[in-house]
């Protein structure tokens, strides 16, 4: 009776050790590239420059702003081109059109 009793606990133990830590994360929205950090002077610019299409070079294609970038953890000493993947969300409280970073990993 001790011995299926404890062989049972162990049993138990171990399994909610083996579910606890077997966590999925969830897939991430886009993969991403970051060209750089835009210099230009205008009320709209400045901030990391991020493009969704695969171009590498800053100022080119359908790229977007970072409005978050100190959240990013990537700063202008960073290598550019830094691949990535992103969640992100737009940032309806500029008329900017600047996107949110909400959760972010290097490729």
């Amino acid at each position: 009776m001790k011995k299926t009793f404890f062989a049972s606990c162990i049993t138990l133990v171990l399994a909610a050790f083996l579910f606890a830590s077997c966590k999925k994360e969830a897939p991430y929205m886009n993969d991403a590239i970051i060209t750089g950090v835009d210099a230009r002077t205008c009320v709209c610019c400045g901030g990391l420059m991020i493009t969704f299409n695969g171009a590498t070079t800053p100022y080119t294609g359908d790229f977007r702003l970072i409005e978050n970038e100190g959240a990013v953890g990537i700063t202008d000493k960073d290598r550019f081109p830094v691949y990535v993947k992103v969640d992100w969300k737009e940032d309806r409280s500029t008329i900017c059109n600047h996107i949110l970073i909400t959760r972010i990993a290097r490729r």
